[in-house]
């Protein structure tokens, strides 16, 4: 017998596939930790909006590597979850310290969340597996499947169930330069050109040509280039244009009511006078519109000793005041905010449109209830019913208010409505108390720096604790205050003469239902064309 045989060339092509393999899952694993990584660093907090530009690069390159639609799903899914765990840690916090769950249930909706989320992106990294059969124009059509997606989960959300929190455009909420796009496409016009420039870069890693990977990169700084200097030209227009323009002066109030002091009656009166000394302090500033936070009052407006309160401050300072209060109506109760008018008119009143989920009403509450127990103490500030979509804008001496509470900060078409309808000037009243000293609060401000762009209104925000701001028609937050201060906020915000709307308040989500028709035709024809 021959020593010298060599050995068994089959064994050696299993070791070598099966090294080909672990290798590609270590790159899949490190591309999904850096993609993920980058996402965090993007949104707010820590908020390094130009991070938002190069982050989904590495998740493109490493799609070569993935095996398979189920293959390149899985990748994008554990590439969202990790994101979003990591975005979202304050859901823990928040329940247990402000919802006085259990660890084991706050855990498991902290990550039961982040899962359901990473569902979009996990099905986007699977569409893009056979969106690669388009070679060149993969970076484009992926960008195209983002938007057409982020709008399917607004969709879902606004109309039934959803949670759109974390809009890839909401990254450059502290850029001005890269948010006038958004007055033309809304908030999906920026998340566009992020993924864009993104998996361009991403795809100059893939491409075999040299030269074509290059031209690839030239193009994504190019995309970049051509956003920002659209919106240094806006805003230098803006500023030349701004002059003359008549303006409403406002003071933004935050009482710094601490959350667990909020709803006991053994504080009630302390609040009492801490809101009564604010809002007597409005005296003399010439202030035409005073606004107080989601549910600043202890209990509603139409109850004493708060309706008398509150029309003594408006008549004293001669301001029109926004308090949030609950609203009674017919069998029903709602989440809302009065406008108090200086010249004892009749009150005017909103009615919140987008409830929280858990928190201001229960979802399936029957079956839910059946089997969490626990879940019972998310109720506790009661059930609330919806309010109407076509409630007419608050109006201040001819001046139109759009106005939002909390949540819906986070719904374009909340502000999109009341914009076709007039609206002058946005209003968002909410506590963040819940939040604690957490990343959310940054997370919810950055939503209406981008409502206010896609409009082009000047936005006023109170918040209980934080942060109360005033940004202006093209999303520079001009007055801020620091999260858990007892402050008064003042400051003029112009209002254009004319009103006329812009082009996302006349056409909407024009950009995003292009998107969607655009992306499901060409991901079906790519399917149907791999199958065949």
């Amino acid at each position: 017998m021959d020593k010298s045989t060599p050995p068994d060339s089959s064994s050696q092509a299993a070791h070598k596939g099966g090294l080909l393999i672990l290798l590609h899952l270590l790159f899949l694993g490190i591309c999904s930790l850096v993609t993920a990584f980058l996402l965090y660093q993007s949104f707010p907090y820590p908020s390094h909006s130009l991070v938002a530009w190069i982050a989904l690069f590495p998740f493109v390159w490493g799609l070569k590597y993935a095996r398979g639609f189920w293959g390149s799903f899985v990748y994008g899914g554990i590439t969202s979850f990790l994101f979003h765990a990591g975005a979202l840690y304050w859901i823990y916090y928040t329940c247990v310290n402000g919802g006085g769950m259990s660890s084991g249930l706050a855990c498991a909706a902290w990550l039961g969340l982040a899962a359901l989320l990473s569902l979009q992106f996990a099905f986007w990294g699977g569409c893009c597996h056979f969106l690669l059969r388009l070679k060149g124009l993969f970076p484009l059509v992926a960008a195209i499947g983002w938007v057409a997606l982020e709008w399917a989960h607004q969709t879902i959300a606004f109309y039934g169930l959803g949670f759109p929190w974390f809009m890839l455009g909401y990254t450059q909420w502290n850029a001005p330069d890269f948010l006038q796009l958004a007055s033309y496409t809304g908030v999906y016009g920026i998340s566009f050109v992020i993924v864009l420039t993104g998996a361009m870069v991403g795809w100059a890693f893939i491409e075999p040509s040299f030269k074509k990977g290059v031209g690839y990169l030239l193009l994504a700084a190019g995309v970049f280039l051509s956003v920002y200097s659209f919106g240094r030209y806006t805003l230098k227009e803006a500023d030349s244009q701004s002059s003359g323009l008549v303006s409403v002066k406002g003071a933004l109030l935050q009482p710094n009511i601490d959350q667990y002091k909020k709803w006991s009656p053994e504080f009630e009166e302390e609040i009492q006078q801490t809101l009564r000394q604010m809002g007597l302090s409005l005296s003399g500033q010439n202030v035409r519109l005073a606004l107080w936070p989601e549910s600043a009052l202890p209990r509603g407006l139409n109850e004493e000793p708060y309706n008398d309160m509150v029309r003594e401050i408006a008549k004293t300072s001669g301001a029109y005041q926004i308090v949030g209060s609950n609203v009674e109506g017919e069998n029903a109760q709602y989440v809302g905010a009065y406008l108090v008018s200086p010249n004892e008119e009749d009150l005017q009143s909103y009615r919140k449109l987008k409830l929280v989920p858990f928190g201001e009403y229960i979802p399936f509450e029957k079956q839910i209830r059946k089997w969490f127990k626990q879940v019972d103490v998310l109720g506790e500030l009661g059930a609330f019913s919806a309010g109407p979509m076509d409630q007419p804008l608050l109006d201040m001496q001819g001046v139109k208010i759009g106005t939002t509470i909390c949540y819906e900060a986070i719904f374009p078409l909340v502000w999109h409505k009341q914009a076709l309808r007039g609206a002058q000037l946005f209003v968002n009243l909410t506590n963040d108390a819940w939040f604690f000293n957490t990343a959310a609060p940054y997370q919810h401000l950055a939503a209406n720096v981008l409502r206010a762009v896609e409009n082009g209104k000047p936005v006023f925000r109170a918040a209980n604790t934080g942060f109360s701001a005033y940004i202006d028609p093209w999303g520079r937050i001009v007055r801020q205050s620091g999260l858990f201060e007892q402050t008064i906020l003042y400051t003029d915000a112009p209002l254009s003469l004319t009103n006329e709307p812009n082009v996302y308040t006349q056409w909407g989500d024009w950009f995003a239902w292009l998107c969607a028709i655009l992306f499901f035709t060409l991901l079906i024809s790519t399917i149907v064309f791999v199958y065949e």
